[in-house]
């Protein structure tokens, strides 16, 4: 027996559920899921069909198959994608075997934070470096994301994840830590990592985001409020919270970096022109000189 669905249009009533056989029972596919992604992974884990076949174009919705293959009935999924003239069938039960079941496990975890539908890509990590990142001993760092409430050393594991993307020294653990090292490197600020306030935003929408995908085979879960993963409504529409703290210290207008080849101890120095003191990033001092808050 084979199954064959995909997405179509929706009822007016959210929780409605109803089958092409009238006197069939599916009151079990009721549910209080918002997108069809999920809907679609609910019906693929109740169907008793040997062959499944999922019509979809939709990267999240593959994935999301993945994860949770090893909870349905059936011994062959198929994705159905690509177009008219070019139909592509894609075995989810190959690509299962081939995983190792902590890649699937934390599958969702590094969609949500590597960028998806719902959450935003880290700027200048392409995805085949996150994959390899992934691929190793790092992926243990995503465990447990995805649980509610999100705890503070879940949050900690999630950013030393997204520093090591950055290839910065082994002993860097704190997004902060990784700007500052990669300031000089890097042509454009855009292409910095995130702070670690911006950083730790995006984690909670993630959480919030492999929360609802991973409970993809529940039909009514619990789920926590948008408010507290990361975002705000804002007439009536739920936007991310990007930032909590000032990018830039209130007590620090201007910021110089240097390159005074010196002690960096008159006003013929650029710093000491501009009365700031020098920080890390100043090129040549490094805060070794006589214009650091340390020596004043």
């Amino acid at each position: 027996m084979q199954h064959n669905f995909g997405r179509r249009g929706g009822f007016t009533e959210e929780e409605h559920a109803q089958s092409t056989n009238l006197r069939r029972n599916v009151d079990c596919l009721k549910s209080s899921h918002e997108e069809a992604d999920t809907r679609m992974v609910l019906h693929a884990v109740h169907t008793t069909a040997h062959n499944v076949v999922v019509m979809t174009r939709n990267t999240d919705v593959i994935l999301l198959l993945i994860y949770h293959f090893s909870k349905m009935k059936c011994s062959h999924l198929w994705v159905m994608s690509g177009t008219a003239r070019d139909t592509k069938y894609i075995p989810v039960h190959d690509i299962c075997r081939k995983l190792m079941p902590e890649q699937v496990s934390h599958l969702l975890a590094f969609h949500a934070i590597t960028g998806c539908d719902s959450t935003s890509k880290l700027a200048s990590i392409t995805e085949v470096e996150a994959w390899k990142a992934f691929s190793g001993t790092n992926c243990e760092l995503l465990g447990r994301l995805g649980q509610s409430p999100l705890e503070e050393d879940v949050l900690s594991n999630v950013e030393k994840f997204v520093v090591k993307l950055y290839k910065v020294d082994s002993s860097i653990t704190c997004s902060n830590d990784a700007r500052s090292y990669l300031f000089e490197a890097v042509r454009k600020p855009e292409f910095l990592p995130p702070t670690t306030d911006a950083l730790r935003l995006h984690i909670k929408r993630c959480n919030y985001q492999v929360c609802v995908w991973e409970n993809a085979h529940i039909p009514k879960p619990s789920l926590p409020r948008l408010q507290d993963c990361g975002w705000i409504v804002q007439r009536e529409q739920v936007v991310p919270r990007l930032i909590t703290l000032d990018p830039i210290p209130k007590t620090c207008p201007e910021i110089v970096v240097c390159h005074c080849k010196g002690h960096c101890n008159t006003k013929n120095f650029s710093c000491r022109k501009a009365n700031v003191s020098c920080i890390k990033l100043c090129t040549s001092c490094k805060r070794s000189c006589l214009n650091s808050g340390d020596t004043q």
